[in-house]
């Protein structure tokens, strides 16, 4: 039988006392966890609603994977694919209401309306931070999946500086003819490139499976699970430690929404080349494109390297306009007082200027200034 001498249980009393802290700092930080926080989202704050357009039975507007698009491609299938079907695609602009009010309403769900009069059919997808890379593989799904007839797609310098593909869409990837058309296309290789690599990457772990060793770590893990609330959502968990980091860098380099952001090369290269094949895609499938630059707060001024900020803009404007793209500047379509502020992203309480969410007056502008853009095209 294994015995402890007294050194060695005098020695190990640091890491039993480091274990029972760290167990109680954890189980207090988990208490303080909102189960329905939305992690996707948490950048926004709680001035920022996430909002997702439906009208009567039908959803207009989804987020997320796969299983979330399909309630808003069924719901079109079912009640308005009689209509010309004009797809929005964007980021979390269009998905929240900053300091909401009872009655508030996204712009998708105003222009929804104003479009069903002109016997048009809106189905607008978002995603926080949405790139362009994900826009063009979400307008391949969707394209190949029902008939667009027109895409209105927003550009926002910010999310240039991301770049790949979230998880949540990469199920567009099993679909054959999806498959077909990427290989097609100089990026559409990158972007299966890019994920066989991660997938050579991820299948060294495949080694686990079905051995003693991963049975062992499932039994522990089904226990821990038993006993311990913090074990069963200990992804939940993570995520919330993660956002404290992320606060924590913030507010350790000093990184606030006024920060300038400049351009990260790679990252734009890749997501403009992404905006091209998604306008040659468009006009081999004779899909009309309204390309708008998307409205940023301009009483202040912006958070971007000003130099960079305008070469993006002269290379979006030079897109040009024929009889299947029209490429607009809605930069400052939005008034000042229609902006508001967030809390902070750091780890002070210090109120923060929010650069893109506004409140539902200007989300009634933004549909408006898009649906006179349609009309005046004459079904652009």
């Amino acid at each position: 039988m294994l015995r402890l001498d007294k050194s060695t249980l005098y020695a190990s009393l640091p890491l039993l006392f480091g274990l029972i802290l760290g167990v109680g700092f954890l189980n207090s930080f988990y208490k303080a966890i909102d189960p329905n926080e939305n992690l996707g989202e948490i950048a926004l704050g709680p001035e920022n609603t996430f909002t997702l357009a439906s009208n009567a039975e039908k959803q207009v507007h989804c987020e997320g994977g796969l299983i979330q698009i399909k309630v808003c491609i069924d719901a079109y299938l079912n009640y308005g694919k009689d209509n010309n079907l004009i797809l929005w695609l964007g980021n979390s602009q269009l998905h929240s209401i900053n300091q909401i009010k009872t009655g508030d309403e996204t712009a998708s769900s105003t222009l929804h309306r104003q479009l069903a009069s002109q016997k048009k059919y809106l189905l607008t997808i978002s995603h926080a931070n949405a790139n362009l890379q994900e826009h063009f593989l979400l307008f391949e799904y969707l394209s190949q999946t029902i008939s667009v007839n027109t895409l209105i797609l927003p550009i926002v310098f910010d999310d240039l500086r991301e770049t790949g593909v979230r998880s949540s869409l990469l199920d567009i990837l099993d679909n054959k003819l999806i498959l077909s058309d990427l290989e097609k296309t100089e990026y559409g290789n990158t972007i299966l490139t890019r994920q066989k690599n991660k997938k050579s990457i991820e299948s060294t772990s495949d080694a686990l499976n079905e051995t003693r060793q991963e049975g062992v770590e499932e039994y522990l893990n089904a226990v821990l699970e038993s006993i311990l609330n913090i074990w069963g959502d200990r992804a939940l968990l993570r995520g919330n430690i993660l956002n404290n980091l992320y606060k924590f860098r913030n507010w350790s380099l000093d990184i606030t929404p006024t920060s300038i952001r400049k351009v990260i090369p790679g990252r734009y290269f890749l997501n403009m080349k992404a905006l091209n094949e998604i306008i040659e895609s468009a006009k081999r499938k004779e899909i009309k494109v309204l390309i708008y630059i998307a409205p940023i707060r301009n009483d202040v001024k912006i958070p971007y390297d000003l130099d960079d900020y305008d070469v993006f803009k002269s290379e979006v404007m030079s897109l040009g306009n024929d009889n299947f793209i029209k490429v607009v500047n809605f930069e400052d379509i939005i008034p000042p007082n229609y902006w508001g502020t967030k809390k902070s992203t750091s780890i002070n309480d210090d109120e923060e200027l929010d650069f893109m969410h506004f409140k539902s007056e200007a989300h009634k502008i933004l549909s408006d200034t898009i649906f006179k853009e349609i009309k005046v095209e004459n079904d652009l």
